[in-house]
């Protein structure tokens, strides 16, 4: 399902509060009851990395034969700001896995129509 231009600034809008709302509520909250030195605040760098490949997928939608390439990068580069993350032990799994599942949410609330009844549980 193709979006107008208008459709997709509104998604990336809605999907930008709620992963604004969401990193108040899972890394701030957190850091500033717990301190700085915690490690499962919700990862920003994620949130960040997932938010603007997010946008890019609109200019990737456009041509059928670069979608999963692209997602194939995606991933990838997901992965490599996860494993960095680790390694500067600046999160831990739980801190990454809020990070995702907290990108996913916003993506798929901002886009309920294109998702719904999609899953079958």
């Amino acid at each position: 399902m193709q979006l107008s231009t208008p459709q997709k600034i509104k998604s990336l809008i809605i999907t930008g509060i709620i992963m604004a709302l969401g990193i108040a509520l899972f890394k701030y909250l957190p850091v500033y009851l717990f301190g700085k030195d915690i490690l499962f605040d919700a990862s920003l760098h994620i949130t960040i990395a997932v938010f603007v490949l997010y946008i890019g997928w609109y200019f990737i939608d456009q041509n059928k034969n670069w979608r999963n390439p692209y997602l194939l990068l995606s991933c990838l580069i997901v992965i490599v700001i996860a494993i960095q993350r680790i390694i500067s032990n600046a999160h831990n799994d739980i801190g990454l896995l809020l990070g995702l599942i907290l990108s996913l949410f916003a993506i798929i609330i901002s886009r309920q129509d294109y998702f719904k009844n999609k899953f079958n549980f």
